[in-house]
């Protein structure tokens, strides 16, 4: 989520006048017209979009799960030596495609809450800048006090879009090692049935093994965007 700002016009640069620094940089002028920032997100998706692509995944899903069912069925019920290889890769193909799945609707949910984010930091921006252009000479009590708690929501807004964005990274690397791990099970036992004597059974997959440590049920469930973490 890299968003950059509209690059705005720089004002023209006047010389500090002698005397006392003033208490925070002087607003463009009292009165200025001021225009609240538009939220451009680089992959901005609208919120419908996001809650239909979901449920199109919570489908898909639902249809992997009961291929893996019928799949874990037939491997506990016993078939016969090459087809079983057969489908144990056909098995951690399932989990891969799975695993994609649910990586699209973590990324979705990120999304849906970082552009809420934005949204919000853009509007606590905006009220900010209408809060400088009034006259320093003007506040009340009310004004400083509503000043401080801006600049603490805005502060606090900066930071849950960094925590996204980590928790992005942290998810790409994870899931990078889970392809890793997964293509090579996969080459494995590919190589495995094309390379060994029919019979001979020594370093090949444990079944059951296999399926208990690749259940397929599904990790979490599946979060809806509206949901809080």
């Amino acid at each position: 989520f890299n968003r950059k700002a509209s690059p705005t016009a720089s004002p023209t640069v006047k010389k500090a006048t002698k005397g006392s620094k003033p208490a925070r940089p002087p607003a463009p002028g009292h009165g200025f017209p001021l225009i609240k920032r538009k939220v451009q997100a680089d992959q901005y998706i609208p919120e419908e979009d996001i809650h239909g692509e979901m449920d199109t995944i919570e489908r898909q899903l639902d249809t992997l799960e009961h291929r893996g069912v019928l799949l874990e069925e037939k491997l506990r019920g016993g078939v016969n030596e090459g087809r079983e290889d057969d489908m144990l890769v056909d098995w951690f193909k399932l989990i891969h495609e799975k695993h994609l799945l649910v990586r699209r609707e973590s990324e979705l949910i990120y999304v849906f809450k970082q552009q809420n984010l934005e949204q919000r930091q853009a509007d606590v921006e905006y009220e900010l800048r209408c809060l400088l252009n009034k006259p320093e000479k003007d506040w009340t009590e009310e004004d400083r006090g509503r000043e401080k708690v801006l600049m603490q929501e805005l502060v606090t807004l900066i930071e849950q879009r960094n925590a996204i964005v980590n928790c992005l990274d942290e998810d790409r690397q994870r899931e990078e090692e889970e392809d890793k791990m997964l293509e090579a099970m996969i080459k494995k036992k590919e190589f495995q049935k094309e390379a060994e004597p029919e019979g001979k059974k020594k370093g090949k997959f444990k079944t059951m093994k296999v399926l208990k440590l690749l259940g397929n049920k599904r990790d979490t469930k599946s979060k809806s965007p509206g949901d809080k973490s």
